[in-house]
């Protein structure tokens, strides 16, 4: 690793497993960062996109051609720190001097240790990325010279196995922690934490309701030892048929307790697994924050905010679960929802940060459940 990106230019090179070789500028910090290569169609919220947990292990390509121009503030952050392993861009612009800006982007990556690369043909990676699928690919950045060889990097990304690797284990609180509510009647909700945002801890929070953000760890006993008046399944990263120890707290949650349920796109596809359903791998999934969503059963549509990359096999619901939101440019499942209990999910991001409000009923919907079940 040498230079610090900043006193001196770096040259930057993206290598994918299958050979696809992209040169640019290095931004960010020198080094190199293996991951599988997504795409986010956003036009603002960068920050928020890579604080954002669900991306952990992943390569993170902006559509929009501008990245960085209002900066970087504190108050946008999504988590703790960036989660994607490198970030590729069209340009990546110098702060604008927005009010709210602490420092530039480039700065943000190089604290944190995050290679990029600048002034590529983000659509072409884009188009690629749609027509064949995500792949995994390997990205470096360092001074003029000093790239790994071409060879080194296509290895290193052939040897990335995305799908066998357990990001929420890296993602989820290590310690339980407790919210208090704004009032003493106030519903307690345990979100448990599978690479939760901050938004979702927000929206509950800025609702009144005391909040446990619970590890993911954590077992149907020990969750319902808070005696919770709900139950939140947050976002997170990853394979959800991969995360066996989640299935089987939520399986036993809805064997244990009536309590509701709620599970926002990780929490969603976890919920599913547990009543029987099944999830498989979408070709480069739904990442961005204008995806059309129709409510099956008012046949209202919503722009949502989404990241995911699994969807949920529409044929293996159990028959006391409907599906209650399909997607309108895929048609796949974006909620579901039991018969008869306050059980449901949503493959979408209510919360935003970034994106449309259209759809934050869904936490007063939750709250309000939790009220007839804390009375």
């Amino acid at each position: 690793m040498i230079g610090n990106g900043k006193d001196e230019p770096l040259d930057g090179m993206l290598v994918t497993a299958d050979g696809l070789v992209v040169c640019g500028t290095g931004v960010g910090s020198p080094g190199v960062a293996v991951g599988e290569l997504v795409f986010q169609t956003g036009m603002v919220g960068y920050q928020e996109a890579l604080t954002d947990p669900s991306y952990a292990g992943q390569l993170l390509i902006f559509t929009y051609p501008l990245v960085g121009n209002y900066g970087v503030s504190s108050v946008a952050d999504q988590s703790s720190r960036i989660h994607p392993r490198g970030v590729i861009v069209r340009d990546l612009m110098q702060s604008g001097g927005h009010r709210d800006s602490g420092c530039d982007l480039d700065t943000m990556l190089r604290d944190q240790g995050i290679p990029g690369l600048a002034g590529v043909d983000t659509r072409m990676l884009t188009r690629r990325v749609r027509t064949q699928g995500v792949v995994p690919a390997a990205l470096a950045a360092n001074a003029a010279g000093h790239l790994p060889p071409v060879e080194e990097l296509q290895s290193m990304a052939a040897s990335l196995d995305y799908d066998a690797i357990d990001f929420v284990a890296e993602c989820s609180t290590n310690t339980l922690a407790w919210h208090p509510p704004a009032r003493p009647d106030a519903p307690h909700v345990a979100l448990i934490d599978y690479g939760a945002k901050n938004g979702i801890l927000a929206r509950l929070i800025e609702r009144g309701a005391g909040v446990w953000l619970v590890p993911a760890s954590f077992s149907a006993d020990e969750v319902l030892a808070l005696e919770p008046d709900g139950v939140l399944l947050s976002n997170g990263p990853g394979d959800p048929s991969r995360l066996a120890y989640a299935v089987n707290t939520v399986r036993g949650l809805l064997e244990q307790a009536r309590v509701p349920m709620f599970g926002i796109c990780l929490g969603h596809q976890l919920l599913a697994l547990a009543v029987g359903g099944r999830t498989s791998k979408m070709p480069f999934g739904h990442r961005g924050i204008n995806q059309p969503v129709l409510d099956v059963r008012t046949r209202r549509v919503s722009i949502t905010t989404q990241n995911h990359g699994y969807t949920v096999d529409p044929d293996t619901l159990p028959n006391d679960y409907l599906v209650t939101h399909t997607n309108l440019n895929d048609g796949t499942i974006e909620g579901i929802a039991h018969l008869s209990r306050p059980v449901w999910g949503v493959q979408w991001h209510p919360e935003a940060y970034p994106g449309p409000a259209d759809t934050q009923a869904l936490f007063d919907n939750f709250l309000s459940a939790t009220e007839v079940s804390h009375t």
